[in-house]
């Protein structure tokens, strides 16, 4: 935009429009002189010349063409050259008295207000008054809460800038997280986050609770022509003191432009502290992003190393109650535990008590995180027992039980005698069973081998029967339509040897089922025949179950391998709670990048107010 204006395209400003406007003036005015002078010497010439053309006709001529005297013509002539002469001095004087005295005494430049340029914040829009531009609504919005507004932000300016390492439970609130986990309903937020996202719903709530005012004003639109033309020609700067021409109805407008510039001061106005409120909540909404951004991932990173560092200390102190013993060392005697079955007629004579050599328990390196034993060397997964169980209950249970051992021998072996005399009924009534069974399958086989040679042999007369038929249909002489009876061998072979396929199979697989019954009996008839000895069972039963465990480590479930550290038999035998379940959309949040997120929205924002 011009800062004087101007009237011309070809001009820079309004001092060429003036230099302009004079040269015009005197162009025209010479223009006009010369004209002027042109045609009055043009009209003398031409007097002239008819005063020539009368001065060089002979009188003859007069006398020949109207015949009358001559002094008479002569007269005439002289008058009609005085008066050529007398309009010739005429208007010489004309020519003379053209006005040749242009001059200008004063130039001045009036300005005529066809629009207005209103501020808004770093920015403005301009309202037309010609009337060329079609009203549109502007909608401007204040929020009703402006201290409550200015304050939340300010805190939460704070508490992005600082963040505690431990939180203080003074404000604990409870949160509904059913959207996120179905077996995790609520959580407790403490001061911080409680606080951050209490301020973040003070804030919602205040840009919500708006007092919102619409005005009409004909607003130019960007790059559009008539901008370009205001931009050429018009000015924005009035020197002082120069002349103003109202042309326009500038009024019209001016309640709803007062209005407007009301809002906009009470806007400026907002807080003390910052004149720019949007630019704050820009920068609080990056700072926002990259604050909880920071903070949840060194939450939850704080927090699975907090929780791993109180496994770790929870499983040493679940360690402390046991002897732990080196699993190599004690190679042997594990294995012999493991594989104990504390069957009664195995272990009454025979049967070792567990036993473990003081020489093989291990200590914990707190440096190496390992278990070192005497001969040094190392495990990381020593084998427990532990104390109770190993210095109590064991010791107790074998001096209680030599107390009566005599009376126990004879229920143990009144309870064999009885287990054996059962088992060998059951044996004889299996037995008999498969046998009754095996005759029975035996007979039905034989009676479908019988059945089957009597359906071919029937089928091959029935065939032979219709033939007969057929050629005594055909033919009147009966020696002719006499048929012999036949029979095809090979298709009574095959047929036979299919069936008895079938046969086969159906055979095979009884057989088969039999089998898997007689091996399911066999079984439960082991099971059943099974004498535990209690003795051994009380006494080393604990043990037996931490040997097995300890075989058992590499076919655990996930969830109980990370109680392994512990130990294995607490990590076979713990009752676990239901696996947590967690939304999908709890992943997809942590998964976003809110950082990047509100820079694009910020420079969509920016387009935004360009366009």
């Amino acid at each position: 935009m011009s800062s004087t204006g101007k009237i011309f395209p070809e001009s820079v400003n309004i001092y060429q429009d003036q230099a302009r406007i004079l040269f015009n003036y005197y162009q025209q005015a010479a223009e006009k002189i010369v004209k002027e002078e042109e045609e009055i010497e043009n009209k003398i010439k031409s007097v002239k010349e008819e005063v020539a053309e009368i001065e060089n006709k002979p009188i003859w001529y007069w006398l020949f063409l109207l015949i009358f005297p001559y002094f008479i013509m002569k007269n005439k002539r002289d008058q009609q050259i005085a008066e050529r002469h007398a309009r010739i001095a005429d208007l010489k004087k004309l020519h003379k008295e053209i006005f040749r005295d242009y001059k200008v005494t004063k130039l001045g430049v009036a300005y005529v207000p066809i629009a207005d340029q209103i501020k808004y914040d770093n920015k403005s829009f301009i309202v037309d008054y010609t009337g060329q531009v079609a009203p549109s609504q502007v909608t401007l919005q204040l929020s009703r809460q402006n201290d409550l507004l200015c304050e939340t932000i300010n805190e939460l300016s704070q508490l992005s800038q600082q963040a505690p390492v431990v939180e203080s439970s003074n404000e604990a609130e409870t949160i509904e997280t059913d959207e996120f986990s179905l077996s995790m309903q609520s959580i407790n937020q403490n001061d911080y986050f409680g606080k951050m996202d209490r301020s973040l719903r003070t804030i919602s709530y205040c840009m919500s609770d708006l007092d919102t005012t619409s005005v009409d004003l004909p607003l130019i639109q960007d790059r559009s022509e008539h901008l370009a033309h205001i931009n050429e020609y018009a000015t924005n700067v009035v020197p002082e003191g120069a002349s103003i021409v109202e042309v326009f109805d500038s009024k019209r407008y001016e309640a709803n432009i007062g209005k407007f510039k009301e809002i906009n001061k009470m806007k400026d106005s907002l807080s003390d502290e910052t004149s720019r409120f949007e630019d704050v909540l820009k920068g609080l909404m990056q700072t926002m992003a990259n604050s909880v951004q920071t903070i949840s991932s060194m939450k939850l990173a704080s927090t699975d190393k907090m929780v791993e560092a109180s496994n770790r200390l929870l499983y040493r102190l679940l360690k402390a109650p046991y002897n732990h013993y080196s699993p190599l060392l004690e190679a042997e005697e594990i294995q012999r535990i493991k594989e104990e079955k504390f069957d009664y007629t195995d272990s009454v004579q025979g049967y070792t008590p567990f036993t473990l050599k003081k020489s093989s328990r291990v200590k914990y390196n707190l440096f190496t995180d390992q278990w070192v034993a005497e001969d040094g060397s190392h495990t990381t997964i020593p084998f427990g027992i532990h104390q109770i169980y190993e210095e109590i209950v064991a010791p107790m249970v074998q001096r209680l039980m030599q107390e009566n051992r005599i009376e126990r021998l004879k229920i143990y072996n009144h309870i064999k005698d009885a287990k054996i005399d059962y088992l060998n009924q059951w044996h004889q009534d299996v037995d008999a069973f498969y046998r009754d069974n095996r005759k029975q399958s035996a007979d039905l086989i034989n009676l479908m081998q019988e059945s089957l040679r009597e359906y071919v042999a029937s089928y091959n007369t029935l065939v032979s029967f219709q033939k007969t038929q057929g050629s005594m249909e055909s033919t009147s002489s009966l020696e002719s339509s006499k048929v012999e009876s036949s029979e095809d061998v090979n298709e009574t072979l095959l047929a036979f040897e299919s069936q008895a396929k079938q046969f086969e199979a159906v055979q095979n697989d009884f057989e088969e089922y039999m089998d898997r019954l007689k091996e399911d009996i066999d079984a439960r008839a082991e099971e059943f025949g099974h004498v535990e000895f209690f003795d051994a069972r009380l006494q080393d039963g604990h043990s037996n179950e931490a040997a097995i465990a300890a075989g058992e480590v590499g076919a655990m479930d996930e969830r109980r391998k990370g109680l392994i550290a512990a130990n294995p038999l607490i990590a076979k035998k713990s009752e676990l709670p239901p696996e947590p379940r967690v939304e999908e959309i709890t992943y997809e949040y942590l998964s976003l990048n809110l950082p990047s997120m509100a820079k694009n929205a910020l420079k969509e924002l920016e387009v935004q107010q360009v366009d």
